[in-house]
């Protein structure tokens, strides 16, 4: 009777083990098919995504690297073809004034943003609550609203004329919250073992922010503000209606009128009715995004080594 009641208990396990393993196969056949098509929907969609960002880099440099490889483009300025003279001219006075806009903006803007950052990540306030949301609004705001203030604000009813200050005004305003959250991120990360050390040390809470947790936080800030700058450089919204712009020469200080890179390669392809210009306005596309490229990555290298170095 016992040597029985084993014999089945022994096939009924074995039986319970054979429909666990065919479960087991099937879930297992079924979770590589899922594997399957997901990866290669992934693929699809990273094939989709690249084919229009590849086409476009072709095309940048295919029409663009011949005005940016010429010596003339750095050397000579813009000017307006006509009668017997069919070239456009280089892109210097353009080059010097989105210089002067993104420096003049970094200027305004770093300090400013960084204090905001701190601020928002050391306080408790209800106000940094509230200027958290307005930091984070900002960020998605159409960029064509902080050259409408500009206008408004300083052009209209301060009575200012259009100058590289005005366009750096409406370029900082742009990169403030990105500096900003950066910031915030940034001194959030650091080792709350620090600040304590300092606060038990006898240091007040500003000393302990500014010499303490700023240098340990560098490295994410400097990561930020290169990031706003390579989003600023680019834009031709803020600074469309505030920079005035000039047709010969360049200009570079506060109160000047100058030209800026996306400026003029709007006015190009917009008004150009000659092959010089349009070529012009492909090269100074492709030196934008070539900028752009090395100032983003420059900064993610420079946030990689800093993590590791902190490792």
């Amino acid at each position: 009777m016992t040597e029985t009641m084993e014999k089945d208990s022994a096939q009924i396990r074995a039986e319970v083990r054979e429909h666990l393993r065919e479960r087991a196969d099937k879930t297992v056949r079924r979770r590589m098919a899922t594997s399957t098509v997901m990866s290669g929907v992934c693929w699809a969609a990273i094939v989709v995504a690249a084919v229009p960002l590849v086409a476009l880099l072709f095309e940048l440099f295919h029409l663009g690297w011949s005005s940016i490889s010429s010596w003339s483009f750095y050397s000579t300025y813009s000017q307006q073809p006509s009668g017997n003279n069919l070239s456009a001219g280089g892109a210097m006075g353009q080059i010097i004034g989105s210089v002067a806009l993104v420096v003049y903006a970094v200027i305004i803007s770093v300090p400013i943003g960084v204090t905001m950052g701190v601020f928002l990540a050391e306080s408790q306030a209800r106000a940094a609550n509230w200027l958290r949301i307005v930091a984070q609004t900002m960020v998605s705001a159409p960029s064509v609203l902080m050259g409408l203030f500009i206008f408004k604000l300083i052009l209209l009813q301060f009575g200012w004329q259009p100058s590289a200050l005005a366009g750096s005004l409406a370029l900082s305003i742009l990169m403030l919250p990105v500096i900003a959250i950066a910031t915030e991120i940034a001194v959030r990360s650091v080792n709350p073992s620090l600040r304590e050390a300092g606060l038990a040390l006898g240091a007040r809470p500003s000393t302990t922010s500014l010499r303490i947790v700023l240098p340990a936080a560098l490295s994410g800030i400097v990561t930020g503000s290169i990031l706003a700058v390579s989003r600023a450089v680019g834009e031709t919204a803020p600074i469309l209606f505030v920079i005035g712009g000039i047709s010969s020469g360049f200009g570079w200080k506060p109160f000047d009128q100058v030209n800026a890179l996306p400026v003029l390669i709007y006015l190009n392809v917009k008004q150009g009715s000659y092959p010089s210009q349009i070529s012009q306005a492909w090269g100074m596309a492709l030196l934008l995004v070539i900028v752009v490229f090395v100032l983003s990555l420059f900064a993610r290298i420079w946030a990689n080594r800093n993590q590791k170095e902190q490792r």
